[in-house]
């Protein structure tokens, strides 16, 4: 603002050895004063809405921070309750003696667990579903990548019969 200053002295020291009628030169410069005081003016206005501005966006942000740690504290709680593996307890039933027990297998990565009857150790295959060892769920049909071979008679009888109704059509035409 120093050099705004500077500025206007030197205009009003140009106009005061190039205008010789002394009521001309006070007119002149009131009106340079007052437009100058009118863009002071702007300036304060300006910079007092900018301020508002800030002081709006540091408040909003101030809120947005408790939402955030709100939500992080919501976000680390559901985590908890989703991801901490609770306890999993799975009933076992020994092929060697038929007993029956209850094993925690939380962590899930337990591949075996010994029979507290028989004391016989009990492999635990994570991916078996259905009878299919790789994990299709026996609804490969023998067509999954492993080239697994289930029995799904229903399926194969239901879908030969259509197969023979198909036929019996184009023979027909």
């Amino acid at each position: 603002m120093s050099n705004l200053k500077k500025k206007l002295n030197a205009i009003i020291g140009d106009l005061d050895k190039n205008i010789k009628n002394k009521e001309d030169l006070d007119y002149i410069k009131s009106q340079i004063y007052n437009i100058s005081l009118l863009f002071l003016d702007e300036m304060d206005k300006l910079a007092e809405m900018n301020l508002n501005r800030i002081n709006v966006m540091a408040e909003r942000e101030k809120e947005l921070g408790h939402k955030l740690s709100k939500l992080e504290r919501m976000i680390n709680n559901i985590e908890k309750e989703v991801f901490v593996s609770p306890e999993c307890d799975f009933e076992i039933i020994c092929p060697y003696c038929n007993a029956e027990f209850v094993e925690d297998l939380s962590d899930g990565t337990e591949n075996e667990v010994k029979c507290p009857e028989c004391g016989n150790t009990i492999e635990i295959d994570w991916h078996e579903e259905d009878g299919c060892e790789h994990g299709c769920g026996g609804e490969c049909g023998g067509n999954c990548e492993h080239h697994c071979s289930h029995e799904h008679d229903d399926y194969d009888e239901e879908f030969d019969y259509e197969e023979d109704e198909n036929e019996d059509e184009e023979d027909d035409m």
